[in-house]
């Protein structure tokens, strides 16, 4: 016999909430949620769980999914259940941190965040008749210190599928299409981590057929994907710290370098503020100012030294120098 006690009851529709389904799955059916209660040691009827849901579907976003049969619950595409009350700080923090997720993460990750800003929202509202401290949204914000572009679509069903292979270990076969291509092609990759770089998110994966170091895969080229639950894992260990400490989430070879090059005043009071190494030096020598870091070699660093080309003139290593002028030569014939 069910238990009546409010207790009880409480107890066991906080647990089922727990089991329906976010928006993007099928859902569950009454039975089913009947059934999983009961493996939970909650003894109901397939009515009493039907029941439940309609009252609770009055407060809670709740749907059914028609589609098929039987119908099936699961929650709405926005759900805003788990949020506790914010205080003042909290929905400020969380003001903040949208405007500056909405520059760096792609589409999927922030609808994913949608109740929990709209949350913060709903909280300063309230507070903008008792309190100074609101008066923050309207006086801070957050300006990106380059030019950013806009986040690359990922289809949510990508990225799903990449979370769930990276998380157990699963090779996946990816029909993808590099830069250098112009029609997707099928290779088998071992997703080791993922990355989110300015505004684009990264697959680090090794390829079957390519034994070298991991590579980057855009997740906005990927144009489908399948699991591979019966190929082998390889034995080669990843480390992802040792894989960003080496640079090479910056597309270089994380090669180290003792970067050398003449700077003006102006890039001179820059670096004393934000300096580009824990060791750069910057010594001035007939009246002209030297700098000297050791740096990765890394297309991050050579698109910081483009972006400053007329404040910096590279010496040292020649290959660098001679790689940064042959860009830059580029660059003005077409001015020419």
């Amino acid at each position: 016999m069910p238990s009546h006690r409010k207790g009880d009851v409480i107890q066991r529709q906080w647990e089922m909430l727990q089991l329906i389904p976010a928006h993007d799955q099928p859902g569950r059916s009454t039975q089913e949620l009947a059934a999983a209660l009961d493996g939970r040691g909650y003894r109901v009827t397939q009515r009493t769980v039907e029941r439940d849901l309609e009252n609770l579907q009055e407060c809670l976003p709740l749907e059914v999914n028609t589609k098929g049969r039987p119908q099936r619950w699961r929650w709405q595409r926005y759900r805003g259940v788990d949020i506790p009350g914010l205080e003042a700080a909290e929905a400020m923090a969380l003001f903040m941190m949208r405007d500056a997720m909405k520059a760096h993460l792609p589409t999927c990750f922030l609808e994913s965040l949608h109740s929990r800003f709209a949350q913060a929202d709903k909280t300063l509202r309230a507070l903008a008749r008792s309190g100074a401290r609101i008066r923050w949204s309207d006086r801070v914000r957050i300006v990106p210190a380059h030019v950013v572009l806009k986040p690359p679509r990922v289809a949510p069903k990508i990225l799903q599928t990449l979370q769930y292979a990276l998380l157990n270990d699963i090779p996946v076969e990816a029909n993808y299409r590099s830069l250098q291509e112009t029609e997707p092609k099928w290779r088998l990759l071992y997703p080791r981590a993922l990355i989110l770089r300015g505004s684009s998110l990264y697959l680090i994966a090794d390829r079957k057929d390519n034994p070298g170091p991991p590579h980057h895969y855009a997740l906005g080229r990927f144009a489908s994907l399948r699991l591979r639950e019966l190929e082998p894992w390889p034995s080669t260990p990843f480390s992802l710290d040792t894989f960003l400490a080496d640079g090479t989430d910056q597309f270089g070879d994380g090669r180290s370098i003792r970067l050398k090059a003449t700077i003006t005043r102006p890039l001179d009071n820059i670096l004393q503020d934000s300096p580009l190494s824990d060791d750069m030096q910057i010594h001035e020598r007939g009246g002209v100012l030297h700098l000297a870091a050791t740096v990765r070699d890394t297309w991050a660093l050579h698109s910081w030294i483009l972006g400053h080309a007329e404040s910096l003139c590279v010496l040292h290593p020649t290959e660098l120098r001679e790689r940064i002028a042959g860009r830059l030569k580029s660059a003005a014939a077409q001015y020419s």
